[in-house]
């Protein structure tokens, strides 16, 4: 999906009226009343209400019934990328460029960033290495030397990364 961003996960049906709740994958969740449709599974849904605390919960058009929203569990919500909230500076990234990519250690290939995790203080990226092992650390500007999205690479000092990361066991 090029012309898609995610922009959250929906996570569970929530009452039994349609509504859906989503795990926003922004940092800043109040952009989602922005928005007047969003994308599920490539399909366009208008949003009808919105309303936000620790997650984002929506009332999509054509979504009426606890049945509705409990199928939709599980998928990304998308916008096109036209709408994407403007990144920072050179050290920001859209988790959906990131995960997929290869991560390089110093010009080295490591392994495929699987996953980014927010959990406040720093993203946690999980990367399945070319020997079979998960290796997980914490996004640090300090890390980076380049990221190419178009190429799909994620290049990082070995030095740091050795001494951020772990293996899981």
């Amino acid at each position: 999906m090029d012309g898609y961003i995610t922009i959250g996960e929906i996570i569970k049906a929530q009452g039994i009226k349609g509504e859906i709740k989503v795990r926003p994958l922004t940092d800043d969740s109040s952009r989602f009343f922005k928005l007047k449709i969003v994308y599920i599974s490539g399909i366009p849904y208008r949003i009808r209400d919105i309303r936000i605390d620790r997650f984002v919960y929506l009332k999509l058009d054509g979504v009426d019934d606890r049945n509705a929203a409990q199928a939709l569990v599980g998928r990304n919500v998308d916008i096109d990328r036209v709408f994407a909230a403007p990144l920072e500076d050179e050290f920001t990234f859209y988790i959906a460029d990131v995960e997929g990519c290869a991560l390089l250690a110093d010009g080295k290939r490591i392994g495929i960033i699987e996953s980014v995790e927010q959990f406040g203080a720093a993203d946690v990226f999980t990367v399945r290495c070319d020997d079979g092992r998960v290796l997980r650390f914490p996004y640090l500007k300090k890390l980076l030397i380049a990221f190419d999205a178009d190429k799909k690479t994620f290049d990082v000092i070995s030095a740091e990364l050795e001494r951020v990361s772990v293996y899981e066991d």
